[in-house]
């Protein structure tokens, strides 16, 4: 397979396929970035291609350090980060690609393979090419970006924090981080996430700070790896990213600690993590709503190493860029496979982060419900979704129109629904009163049995009848395609 060792890299390998966009100047103090890719979500949605401006105004200041964006906003971008070659604009296609290559790097234990990582001398890790210590260390010098108006302030918006602790081990995890100060950056950990365990052990230990590591820029692979929970508590996301990508990632110590960063990555920021906290926010949030101020940890920076003209690599939560969770979602599927051997698919609409849609091989009555609720509890998918949506195996589960003919051609509201009143939930769900708890909804819109209250013979869907009896004429039509549309 290709592997992009470099954000750089990857960034290439689009431009050379004609998906990055180059843009002379943006002025952010208009929010002019955060506007455009409201335009390319409204307008292209997945066809949308990265963007790098090569000069942004922030703070009233004209910035030279180019800013890239929306690097992974569709099923292709992601087949490609894994060596897909044969790519497509067909995203139902590439989804079916992407979710067969995922599978590959899985093993008997259903858990995904890990290349350990190396450790490369600072002479040959680009990040390494300017060293910033003491007051020179500014975070001032980047064009952290302030994406929304009802925003706290800039924040570093893909920062991977790297932690260490001697019975946990490594943690490589992406949480918020406002700019605060020239040497200051806030931390929002969540409750359930590593980082946050790791900080509670080190306030009961008494300890006032941790030693900490943020890098950003990274190659996909490790991005996707930083920003989604797919290994367990206790594995190394950079050994997950080896995996996947066939060799190990290269990493370098840093200046001020004992901890390692990706030795390719734009720009590592090193310091320690205050176990005191201060309030922190507000932000907008992948919901795509404006997440509470609250009191969280912050950062002291001691030092800031970056390449000779490091890049800034900012998203914007709630726009696009949630395809980059796919191994996450494709490695649960394999494991809830193992308990609902009747689970065809599984898929979670990246514009829609509270929903999760299956599809099922039924044979019995109340196997629609029986699915639903043993997705709604196992925790790791349960805990961010409170609309369960349970369909038949002929529907795709990722042509959105599909969905939502066979929820309303197929489904009885009563008796195939159940209201869970209360139970575990995401905490930065905007439309919950109490944190972590919600109520949540399940529909199953399965063809229902004579023993559910369903007809005695359930009319056949036009276009499975089609993709059944007919399937040939789908080939023809596709092998043919080109000539329709001939001069």
């Amino acid at each position: 397979m290709s592997v992009f060792n470099s954000l750089r890299e990857y960034a290439q390998a689009m431009e050379q396929q004609g998906n990055l966009l180059r843009i002379p100047d943006m002025d952010q103090d208009q929010f002019e970035m955060t506007a455009f890719s409201y335009r390319l979500e409204d307008r292209m949605r997945t066809s949308a291609p990265a963007f790098l401006v090569e000069r942004t105004k922030m703070n009233g200041r004209w910035y030279e350090t180019p800013v890239i964006c929306n690097v992974l906003n569709s099923f292709k971008t992601v087949a490609m980060c894994l060596g897909v070659e044969d790519l497509s604009d067909e995203e139902r296609e590439m989804n079916k690609v992407v979710e067969k290559e995922l599978l590959k790097y899985m093993n008997e234990d259903y858990r995904f393979a890990q290349i350990p990582p190396v450790e490369v001398d600072g002479a040959d890790a680009p990040c390494k090419e300017v060293k910033l210590f003491g007051e020179d260390a500014d975070l001032d010098r980047f064009p952290w970006i302030m994406n929304n108006p009802a925003d706290g302030g800039r924040f570093i918006s893909t920062g991977s924090v790297i932690m260490e602790d001697p019975d946990i081990g490594r943690n490589v995890g992406t949480y918020r981080l406002q700019v605060k100060g020239p040497q200051k950056l806030g931390i929002c950990f969540t409750g359930q996430n590593h980082g946050a365990m790791m900080m509670r052990k080190a306030i009961a230990q008494g300890k006032k700070s941790v030693p900490c590591v943020v890098a950003t820029g990274l190659d996909p692979i490790t991005w996707m790896m930083s920003s989604t929970r797919v290994g367990e508590l206790g594995d190394d996301e950079f050994a997950l990213s080896g995996g996947f990508r066939g060799e190990p990632v290269e990493l370098v110590r840093a200046e001020t600690n004992s901890l390692m960063a990706p030795a390719h990555a734009e720009i590592v920021i090193e310091g320690e993590i205050s176990t005191d906290k201060e309030m922190e926010g507000p932000y907008g949030e992948m919901l795509g709503y404006i997440g509470e101020p609250a009191p969280n940890h912050f950062m002291t920076v001691k030092a800031i190493t970056h390449r000779e003209k490091p890049w800034v690599y900012n998203i914007w939560p709630g726009i696009g860029g949630a395809y980059l969770t796919w191994p996450w979602q494709v490695g649960h599927f394999a494991r809830l496979k193992r308990i609902m051997p009747n689970l065809v698919k599984l898929h979670m609409p990246p514009d829609i982060p509270s929903m999760v849609i299956a599809c099922i091989n039924k044979r019995l009555p109340g196997e629609g419900i029986e699915a639903g609720l043993l997705i709604m509890g196992y925790r790791m998918i349960g805990f961010s979704k409170k609309m369960i949506i349970i369909l038949d195996k002929d529907v795709d589960p990722t042509d959105l129109t599909r969905v939502l003919h066979a929820v309303t051609t197929r489904w009885q509201p009563w008796p195939a629904s159940l209201t869970v009143r209360q139970t575990f939930s995401f905490m930065i769900d905007p439309s919950t009163h109490r944190n972590a708890l919600s109520s949540k909804m399940l529909i199953d819109a399965t063809r229902q049995l004579p023993a559910e209250g369903g007809p005695n013979v359930f009319a056949e869907d036009n276009r499975t009848v089609m993709e059944e009896r007919a399937a040939d004429s789908f080939k023809l039509v596709d092998r043919r395609w080109d000539e329709y549309f001939a001069d």
